[in-house]
């Protein structure tokens, strides 16, 4: 599962995993801050439309490299949105007024909306998010009380996090994944499969392929863990 690090605003702010994958998240702007957020959406498998009057070098780049899709619109309203069934809206444009009625138009519609310049109108917040080698993510959120702040101790954890998460801890979240998967088609309750993929992680064999590096061997020794229950 592919998942962006936002904080969810209700009640009581929450830091969750929100799944995008395969939905559609329309970006309206195509400045630095609309560029931060397709930056932050490319890793989450999901469908990303740029929607802007204008657009930046890098920005070009991943239309030609395909990586997301972009509509050149002359921006008055929000009346663009209507067209399509998106799952987020972020808008990231100069024009705080016309931010607000792509938020408005947004929630209408029952999508989540994202203004850039107002946590406050917005319905989740992003995190500046620690990613180590595209496996584990981890967020550090002000609630979108000071973004700034947020990057700076999200600077100084990075350096904590990338000594502390070694690369046998890396194996080892692939694997479980792929053992996740395989007891899928042996192990028909969750209890089951939790019990399983706890037996993988303490397996002192694997332990020793996966310090090795051998995570090949390691998932075929999982097959054979498989094959061996009855």
């Amino acid at each position: 599962m592919e998942s962006i690090n936002i904080l969810h605003r209700q009640r009581e702010s929450l830091i969750v995993d929100l799944n995008l994958k395969g939905n559609l998240v329309i970006v309206v702007g195509g400045g630095n801050e609309g560029l931060k957020k397709v930056n932050a959406l490319l890793t989450q498998d999901c469908k990303i439309l740029l929607i802007s009057d204008s657009t930046n070098r890098q920005i070009d780049k991943y239309v030609r490299q395909k990586k997301i899709e972009f509509k050149k619109i002359k921006l008055v309203n929000a009346d663009f949105i209507k067209k399509y069934k998106p799952f987020a809206v972020l808008a990231t444009t100069d024009d705080r007024d016309l931010n607000r009625k792509i938020v408005e138009q947004a929630k209408v519609m029952r999508c989540y909306a994202y203004a850039a310049d107002d946590p406050e109108v917005s319905d989740f917040a992003f995190g500046s998010v620690i990613n180590i080698q595209d496996t584990v993510q981890i967020a550090v959120s002000t609630g979108g009380r000071s973004p700034a702040m947020a990057r700076r101790l999200r600077i100084q954890a990075e350096k904590v996090f990338k000594k502390l998460i070694k690369k046998e801890d890396i194996y080892q979240i692939k694997l479980q994944d792929f053992a996740r998967k395989a007891a899928k088609t042996k192990l028909s309750t969750f209890p089951e499969r939790k019990k399983f993929l706890y037996h993988v992680m303490n397996d002192n064999h694997i332990k020793q392929l996966i310090a090795d590096g051998n995570l090949k061997k390691a998932q075929k020794q999982v097959i054979e863990m498989l094959g061996d229950l009855n």
